[in-house]
């Protein structure tokens, strides 16, 4: 499942987990392009680079600050908007095309309104859509800058064959003002279940992963991962993710292996008929939906169709 990370993701993974120190770096040159450049920027002496992915995260969160600023209701930063910050040596080096938030159901409405009102355009897919829990994201743009507004880690929440942490949103981390970074051992698992629904790995993911295995083992959480990892009901992929992390270098115990291979689950089947056509109303998504979301997804599909509106999302990002 999991592709063989790269000899520079490899090289980058020992750096960073070693502490990044100037001059430490002994793997290969990225090519221009690769996804980790802009992190060894500074290794392989690229000052343009450098500059370049730090303005861009300047942009990125001097474009958010005014709104979340302004929010009724903290949110939390997902994946990348809260790593750059948290984990890496600079935030510029960690590359993202976007800001990905974690909002409660009951707050969504809310947050997407101060963003309209902060004069970002809101590509909402409907207000019954949203609230019924048939579709989870919905996209905030403005100045070139995307925040993507997450009431569940699936976009179709329907399919996920388990349960995410019941303290997904409890000992946050404070980032700023409204803005919460989620507590390591969620932060983690979270990262990973965004890596097994994507049919490409990006190699920064495997930095993220690394790095936020470190963090667990400095704060001794493994064992609240490994509980919320069998919750899920995917233990077999999230397992293959961390023992190549483990390969990598990254603090992975024994003993949550050990445990996630003894909760291994059937539930592959669904997560690769969610990778093969994602974000599509899949028949998969049909199927776990119950009672009146089942009808309500025959009434958000012709929504879409008669506004011509698409529920295809992009490539894989974050």
């Amino acid at each position: 499942m999991t592709a063989t990370p790269d000899p520079i993701t490899k090289a980058a993974c020992r750096w960073l987990l070693a502490g990044a120190g100037p001059g430490r770096y002994d793997g290969p040159d990225p090519a221009p392009g690769h996804d980790l450049t802009s992190l060894l920027s500074r290794e392989r002496g690229n000052r343009d680079e450098r500059l370049t992915s730090s303005a861009k995260w300047f942009h990125l969160e001097q474009t958010l600050k005014p709104v979340l600023k302004s929010l009724d209701h903290e949110v939390w930063a997902i994946k990348g908007f809260d790593l750059a910050r948290s984990v890496y040596p600079f935030p510029g080096g960690r590359p993202m095309s976007d800001a990905d938030l974690l909002v409660k159901p009951e707050h969504l409405r809310s947050v997407a309104d101060t963003f309209t009102k902060m004069g970002w355009q809101v590509m909402d897919s409907g207000d019954g859509i949203m609230s019924s829990g048939i579709v989870s994201e919905t996209k905030a743009i403005k100045n070139g800058v995307m925040a993507e507004l997450h009431t569940h880690i699936f976009y179709f929440p329907a399919t996920f064959p388990g349960r995410l942490p019941e303290d997904l949103t409890q000992n946050g981390r404070p980032l700023e003002r409204n803005l919460m970074g989620l507590a390591w051992h969620n932060a983690l698992l979270i990262v990973i279940l965004h890596m097994i629904t994507n049919t490409a790995i990006r190699p920064v993911w495997w930095a993220d992963v690394c790095l936020l295995a470190r963090k667990m083992e400095e704060q001794g959480t493994w064992r609240e991962f490994t509980n919320s990892a069998l919750k899920t009901r995917l233990s077999n992929p999230i397992n293959e993710v961390l023992k190549t992390a483990a390969a990598l270098g990254a603090p992975v115990p024994k003993r949550t292996t050990d445990l996630l291979n003894e909760g291994n689950t059937r539930a592959e089947a669904l997560l690769t008929a969610i990778k093969a056509r994602r974000g599509l109303p899949t028949l998969q998504n049909l199927r776990h939906l119950q009672g009146w979301k089942r009808i309500s997804w025959f009434h958000a599909m012709l929504w879409l169709a008669l506004t011509r509106q698409s529920p295809l999302r992009g490539q894989p990002k974050g």
